[in-house]
């Protein structure tokens, strides 16, 4: 393993281990596509029921707007920063780690979403909570990766919906 920051090589091993000696072991390979991406489709859902209603509409299209964002800013991220993945998993070697991309657009829709729907801004966090969880299991995360891609989505998630209101 390389370019791991201090700390980041002992609680990915823990997180693996664990998950490895537990029953989710043969899971993880279908969790680890299943949850992040799941997760971002049912929190796009549920901005598509708020998006419905006149009072929310715009707040909804914001949210949706900081994810899309989110996503394109992950993109261009992973290049500049060119940080491999831990690869403890042999699926999940290649690519870059930095930063999680279904994270950071999870991470910026609860943010954005948060000052209109409370209940749909926790789901948006809930749904990155898991999705962390199942990438430290699987070894295809560095833990620095996930807490950065919370910082810039979050970002994200509270200057895009500013900056589309203006």
């Amino acid at each position: 393993m390389t370019r791991a920051l201090p700390g980041d090589e002992r609680l990915l091993l823990w997180a693996h281990r664990t998950a490895y000696d537990s029953r989710l072991r043969g899971q993880l390979h279908v969790l680890e596509t299943a949850v992040p991406y799941g997760g971002c489709a049912f929190v796009y859902c549920l901005l598509g029921l708020l998006a419905l209603r006149d009072a929310t509409r715009q707040a909804a299209l914001r949210a949706m707007a900081a994810g899309v964002v989110a996503w394109l800013v992950s993109d261009v991220l992973k290049v500049l920063v060119d940080r491999p993945r831990p690869c403890l998993n042999r699926y999940a070697c290649g690519g870059y780690s930095f930063p999680e991309g279904p994270e950071m657009v999870l991470a910026a829709v609860a943010v954005a979403v948060w000052p209109s729907s409370r209940p749909i801004a926790a789901v948006a966090a809930l749904c990155a909570i898991a999705d962390a969880g199942v990438q430290l299991a699987y070894g295809n995360h560095w833990p620095s990766d996930l807490a950065g891609t919370w910082v810039i989505g979050g970002l994200i998630g509270f200057v895009v919906p500013r900056a589309a209101a203006r």
